[in-house]
């Protein structure tokens, strides 16, 4: 119970230098930590990636940019550019440093080196906290919103709920309305990508899936990804928090296990989750919501099951029946 005993708490740093789906998973944590800290001022280190969802939460105060290291194979290292953040970490003269970025192997020397009066971070099963002030195995199951909390919880930190946390300004909304207002609905969302190549999947069957359910389609993603006749391709051209705003405005999201997939979590957008790789129970949806999951490691990805998977939103008509007619509800696993 760190967090009860070894205050007061004056600045507290998290590290956590994951992408998107990384970071939405520890916004709970973060809640949680904010809630135990209410008076401290708390920074956030991250990839330069997630500035614009890190500056929207209530919960962090700033945003610092990760440099890169070695063995953290999220962004190119530059020595003498990790050299010099280290020393502008150490002036910070953090009070706190949690390090919430795996089992700690890479990540604590780091969060050690920031300089902090206590230092706290996840450790593997068979490996000795010292010199950690405070250290808790990483959990080896479990949804990764657990797994983030149960560092925090360690601490002392009070349940905070399971939610990710993502605001959106008036401004994100507009620019994302400009662009999907003159579309018929419904407005599907499309992103067949991710970062891990063996997450991805073919495009092309989401699209089918789109047909199926008439209206428009949006593609989204970075610009790898292959276009889509008919679609209104977004690709690689949307800062993240316009993006963001965007998959708010979508009637739903077809997508892999990834960015596009926690920020539908997020901002409750109807959405199906295929995943061909990882698994669901770890990365799927952190709360109940209009949220399907497709699991297809074991079978193949047909449009027909994408397009009955999804959870409608109102107004919004189901996929249609086989053999034609009307249109039947959604079916699949909501979470």
């Amino acid at each position: 119970m760190l967090l009860e005993t070894a205050g007061p708490w004056r600045k507290v740093a998290v590290l956590r230098p994951g992408r998107i789906g990384d970071y939405l998973c520890a916004t709970p944590a973060v809640r949680a930590l904010r809630q135990a800290v209410p008076h401290a001022e708390l920074h956030y280190v991250a990839l330069p990636l997630v500035r614009d969802l890190v500056e929207r939460n209530p919960c962090v105060d700033r945003f610092v940019a990760f440099p890169g290291f070695p063995y953290i194979a999220e962004q190119f290292f530059r020595p003498r550019r990790a050299v010099r953040w280290l020393s502008a970490m150490q002036d910070e003269e953090y009070d706190l440093v949690v390090q919430l970025y795996g089992s700690g192997v890479y990540a604590n020397p780091i969060a050690l080196l920031m300089g902090g009066r206590c230092c706290a971070g996840f450790v593997r099963t068979d490996a000795e906290p010292h010199p950690l002030d405070a250290a808790v195995p990483l959990p080896q199951a479990g949804p990764e919103v657990d797994r983030a909390l149960a560092l925090v919880r360690h601490l002392g930190a009070p349940d905070a709920g399971r939610e990710y946390d993502l605001r959106l300004d008036a401004a994100d909304r507009a620019g994302a309305a400009r662009l999907l207002d003159r579309l018929a609905r419904p407005v599907i969302g499309l992103h067949g990508g991710a970062r891990d190549g063996e997450r991805a999947v073919e495009v092309a069957a989401f699209a089918r899936a789109a047909e199926l359910l008439g209206g428009s389609a949006v593609l989204l993603g970075g610009v790898d990804q292959p276009s889509v006749a008919g679609a209104l391709n977004l690709t690689g051209r949307l800062p993240l928090a316009a993006a963001a705003a965007v998959i708010a405005g979508l009637d739903a999201l077809l997508t892999t296990d990834s960015g596009p997939a926690h920020l539908a979590y997020a901002l409750g957008t109807p959405s199906v989750t295929v995943f061909v790789a990882s698994d669901p129970r770890r990365w799927g949806p952190p709360v109940p919501g209009p949220h399907a999951v497709l699991d297809c490691r074991a079978r193949p990805v047909t449009a027909e099951a994408v397009a009955a998977a999804v959870p409608t939103r109102a107004g919004m008509p189901g996929p249609p029946a086989p053999g034609g007619g009307r249109p039947r509800p959604a079916a699949g696993r909501a979470w």
